[in-house]
């Protein structure tokens, strides 16, 4: 059997100066970025909640985020594709990776610790399950609008084929400023399917897996893996084994059949201890 899974990602930046992050006391905001985000998925979202109120020298432009949006759809029903439904998990992600770029000063679909995009959503999303996923990070000079940005996009062949896929159904967006510059992180997902009970962060034991699905997929078992593709967990049925293993961080996958292909959907982050 064939397994899929499905990714996109691409990079704009214009020719700027050396990327360096904002200067201000560390001993002044909840959010220290110093070392990246967590591992384990409950830190993770304590320092993401921390972050996302705000951090000194750094500014969040929801206006622009939200005219990022507005044109991405003007571009898909000029293409004849759907428009996309906000996710707010993809959006508080793509605003966490942002900052990230923004206070430590680099331009990458990864971050510093070798993350990506996808382990960052799954901290945060904590029922759906993402089949393919994409990504347009655009760095630019600060007081360029959104207008100006929506042409670097469509000016790189990969960024503007992100826009247009029709493997996808949902975007969420950012853009943060610092230092005379504007990081702007979109992130794409097409869900095709939901647990029916959102996982905890501590996954119990008997933990309930059940889902629903789009139509042309049926379950066949499940996974826990760790950040680099080692199994943890592997199991068939709806719910996690009465005795669940040590897990410092781990990432929920559910595997589903169509014809004769196996596809891989990408869930919550999960550790058996906080």
């Amino acid at each position: 059997m064939l397994r899929h899974t499905y990714k996109f990602l691409s990079v704009s930046a214009l020719a700027l100066a050396a990327l360096s992050g904002p200067s201000f006391a560390e001993a002044d905001t909840a959010c220290d970025l110093s070392n990246g985000y967590a591992a384990a998925p409950a830190a993770f979202q304590q320092e993401a909640n921390a972050c996302l109120s705000g951090i000194d020298g750094v500014e969040t432009d929801a206006v622009m985020a939200d005219q990022l949006l507005r044109l991405t759809d003007a571009q898909r029903t000029s293409q004849g594709e759907s428009e996309l439904s906000m996710l707010s998990s993809l959006s508080e992600a793509a605003r966490l990776h942002a900052l990230d770029m923004a206070v430590r000063g680099y331009a990458s679909h990864q971050d510093l610790e070798g993350r990506t995009h996808l382990d960052r959503v799954r901290m945060l999303e904590r029922s759906r399950l993402i089949g393919a996923f994409g990504a347009n990070i655009v760095i630019v000079k600060a007081g360029a609008s959104a207008e100006d940005v929506q042409k670097v996009i469509m000016a790189d062949e990969a960024n503007a084929a992100n826009l247009k896929r029709d493997e996808f159904d949902h975007m969420g967006v950012a853009a943060v400023e610092a230092n005379g510059v504007l990081y702007v992180v979109e992130l794409f997902a097409r869900i095709d399917g939901q647990l029916n009970t959102p996982v905890p962060m501590v996954a119990a034991p008997r933990t309930n897996l059940a889902a629903d699905y789009s139509d042309q997929f049926e379950p066949v078992g499940w996974s826990v893996v760790s950040a680099n593709g080692e199994t943890l967990m592997r199991g068939i049925g709806s719910k996690m084994p009465a005795s669940v293993p040590e897990i410092s961080e781990g990432f929920l996958q559910m595997d589903v059949e169509h014809g004769n292909s196996i596809y891989t959907l990408r869930g919550p982050a999960i550790s058996s201890s906080l």
